[in-house]
């Protein structure tokens, strides 16, 4: 019995329209790097794949979450040991005063009241408009002269605590404000004066030649500068906290980045092989068609 021409015709159509599919498929494999390029092609493994790309990203979430933080607890870090210097420096003129040049302590008070503007300057430190001692307040400068002091300025920020994310549940503080870092308000030791009235009183007693209230500031003046130190110490464990999940959160990233190119990523060697293979299937159903394409009455007939 002989086979219709169409039914031939067909079936050769159908075997070409398969090798077409299977080439494009195999082409698309090599172009893309990819194992699948639609959910259809292989639902387990794009399930896995989307789970993975989200997990991935809440990881790089974290990352920039981190890096934030560490790059602004390192501009708190710098501020605090410019103040602790200052301190330093203004206990060191304290214990310069003298009792026999009035002109010398005048210069040393001298001294003093830059070092106070200069702490000033680094508690009212902003960076990206924003400033870093004021809490919640980051648009309002943390310190206002106080024209009917004393104390010289008052706290214009909030005792607010700035948080970051560095994973589920985990958060770190990356802020410190002005009035715990000053003594605002008693904000630290209510039986303290502040930094700045400290200073204060120091220039003054210098410029007044006067000893034992040179005495007292320095007694107060050394207490600020351990609790600065202490903040200090405070600020490198919250960095080094940072610093230890940055790392875990790269490695965990690298984890989850492996995980996704075995689930979504082709063998490239097996998929250039099958690609040979299925453009040798489609130019042999391609030539399959071309004769019959070409066949007369005569070759039926014979």
């Amino acid at each position: 019995m002989r086979v219709p021409d169409s039914m031939i015709a067909s079936s050769i159509a159908a075997r070409l329209a398969a090798a077409s599919e299977r080439l494009f498929r195999t082409q698309e494999k090599v172009a893309s790097g990819l194992a699948f390029t639609a959910p259809s092609q292989n639902a387990p493994g794009a399930v896995r794949a989307a789970g993975l790309r989200s997990s991935i990203a809440e990881v790089t979430r974290y990352l920039a979450n981190a890096d934030a933080a560490s790059a602004k607890l390192r501009l708190t870090e710098n501020c605090l040991q410019s103040i602790s210097d200052l301190l330093t420096e203004a206990r060191t003129a304290g214990l310069a005063r003298t009792d026999i040049s009035a002109d010398g302590n005048a210069a040393l008070a001298d001294q003093v009241h830059q070092m106070a503007a200069q702490v000033v300057r680094n508690a009212s430190f902003s960076s990206d408009g924003s400033y870093l001692f004021s809490g919640y307040k980051v648009s309002t400068a943390p310190l206002a002269g106080n024209g009917a002091g004393p104390p010289p300025y008052l706290y214009q920020g909030d005792r607010g605590d700035q948080q970051v994310q560095l994973g589920r549940g985990i958060a770190i503080t990356t802020n410190l404000d002005a009035a715990e870092l000053l003594n605002m308000n008693g904000a630290a030791d209510p039986g303290l004066d502040d930094t700045l009235e400290t200073l204060r009183k120091l220039e003054a007693a210098l410029r007044g030649n006067d000893s034992a209230g040179v005495t007292d500031a320095l007694t107060s003046l050394e207490q600020h500068s351990q609790r600065v130190l202490s903040l200090r110490a405070e600020l490198g464990a919250r960095t080094q906290h940072v610093e230890l999940a940055k790392t875990q959160l790269e490695s965990v990233k690298l984890t989850f980045q492996d995980l996704l190119s075995r689930v979504q990523d082709a063998d490239l060697t097996q998929a250039v092989i099958d690609l040979r293979s299925q453009e040798l299937s489609y130019q042999a159903a391609a030539a399959a068609a071309s004769v019959l394409h070409r066949a007369s009455l005569l070759d039926y007939l014979r």
